[in-house]
């Protein structure tokens, strides 16, 4: 009896690990949007020691949308249905959608197949992992990044400093 429930589980693992990598295969990054584009995969940063829990997307605005959310959605939230249009947009949790101007440089990439959650609105799509997010930022030309914007004023403050001289 004994011999025969572990070779019953050790065929049920067998099954398990053909099947697993075949289930996370038919995931697939959404790519669909002419307004963000994909980033990549990002560690969340709240639980890094001596951080004051920041958030990799911190900031801006969030919305987790139990049983429904899309990559999509969530686009669609940090573009026009949060209070403004931010520049980074996540999902996390396969529910959870964050929106921020700027992404922590805490934030790490990582390989793609560490976001390996499919989204509670859509089995084939993912949305993030546990503590970790998919990010999409706002695709160039579409908005103007703050950052770029204070390095040329920078640079331009620089050269009109460097002309007096």
């Amino acid at each position: 009896m004994a011999r025969s429930t572990l070779l019953s589980r050790l065929l049920l693992l067998a099954v398990l690990a053909i099947l697993a990598p075949l289930t996370a295969a038919q995931l697939s990054i959404y790519t669909g949007s002419d307004k963000y584009k994909y980033q990549g995969c990002y560690n969340e940063t709240n639980d890094l020691p001596n951080t004051a829990h920041e958030r990799a997307l911190s900031g801006g605005a969030s919305k987790v949308m139990e049983g429904n959310m899309t990559v999509p959605l969530c686009l669609s939230f940090c573009s026009t249905g949060a209070d403004k249009q931010y520049t980074y947009a996540g999902v996390e949790y396969s529910r959870e959608c964050w929106c921020a101007q700027r992404i922590s440089g805490l934030a790490v990439k990582l390989d793609d197949s560490q976001c390996n959650l499919p989204c509670d609105g859509n089995q084939g799509m993912v949305c993030g992992g546990a503590l970790k997010l998919s990010v999409y930022m706002v695709s160039a030309g579409l908005r103007s990044s703050p950052a770029a914007a204070s390095w040329a004023a920078v640079v331009v403050g620089g050269l009109a400093t460097y002309a007096l001289l």
